[in-house]
This record gives structure tokens, sequence and C-alpha cells, in this order.
């Protein structure tokens, strides 16, 4: 066991997801949806006392320039084990079979906090491609606000926009009126 990966990742998401003692078929968390897990980036507990970690990721393919959404659930293979294994969480983004390797804990560290980070071969990614930066949701959530607030004074203050027209105008007739 290298024991210079950091297993904290568990311990520095403050968001819990409580399971209410569900399990999967074959004792693992494969069963969750993203839409019944409220945040990007949770942590909890399973029946059995394992931890787990639930992500959902957003990444750019830098050939096409396309978004896309995926996630994950990291789980503790054993209780209290440092081992991590993974299961589907509509979509994975990297392959965990035969064992988690240093670079992919790292990954994982680098995405639970908040981080851009560009794939590489080493992690293992779920794809043919490589060429991709990924981070989790939250990243890019954030991103995209501060891009449509930003368009959005833009579009308030110059009268090319409708919007700024149609205030424009309302602010006239109650001038007028």
């Amino acid at each position: 066991m290298n024991r210079d990966i950091d297993f904290s990742f568990f311990d520095r998401v403050p968001d819990t997801f409580d399971l209410n003692d569900r399990m999967g078929t074959t004792d693992y968390i494969d069963f969750l949806t993203q839409d019944e897990v409220p945040k990007n980036v949770m942590k909890g507990e399973d029946c059995y006392g394992r931890k787990f970690l639930t992500m959902k990721i957003g990444g750019i393919n830098l050939d096409n320039m396309k978004f896309f959404r995926t996630g994950q659930v990291f789980f503790e293979r054993y209780t209290n084990q440092p081992y991590i294994a993974s299961a589907d969480f509509e979509g994975m983004f990297i392959h965990t079979t035969g064992g988690t390797n240093p670079s992919q804990y790292q990954l994982i560290n680098d995405l639970v906090d908040g981080k851009f980070v560009k794939v590489k071969e080493e992690h293992r990614f779920n794809s043919s491609k490589h060429n991709v930066i990924i981070a989790n949701m939250d990243y890019w959530e954030n991103k995209f606000a501060k891009v449509i607030q930003k368009n959005f004074i833009i579009a308030r203050y110059n009268p090319k926009y409708i919007i700024c027209k149609n205030i424009l105008n309302r602010q006239f007739d109650e001038y007028i009126n």
C-alpha cells in the first residue's frame, strides 16, 4: 500500500447522503440515480459502515469541444480499509476494476477539491478518448453561472439588447405617466 495516497477525500466532503439501509443485490452501492442524490458531491455510509462518495462529473472532449456529464460512486471495498472500488452512477468516468491506482486516488482528491483536471492515460478514463478535461459539477455550475451573470449585465445595460430596451421603455412610460 502506498503511504503517499491521501484517503481523506471522504472526510473533506461536507454533505452526507443517507441510503436508509438500502443496498444493491451485490451488496454494493450500484443502484443510485443522480436525480435522487441532491448534491454533486456527497458522502455517506452503507449498512455495513463502509464509507462511500457520490460524484457528478462534467467534462469537455477537447477534440470536438462537446460537454458531457457522467458520475460514479466510490466506496470502501471492506469496512475501514483504504482500498476503494466503484459502481455505476448513471455512468462511470474511470475504470477501477483490478484496483484503484495512485493516480486515480489523486484524481478523486482533485475532483473533491473542485479542481479542473486534464485526463491522463494512468487515470484509466472510461472512454477511448483521453483529450478530455473534467471537474465536479459544482465547478461547471459555478462557471456557467458566472457566464450567465456577465452576459445578463451586458444585456441589461446595452440598448441593442431587448431586455435593456424593454426596461428603458418601461422607465420612459413611468416617467411620462
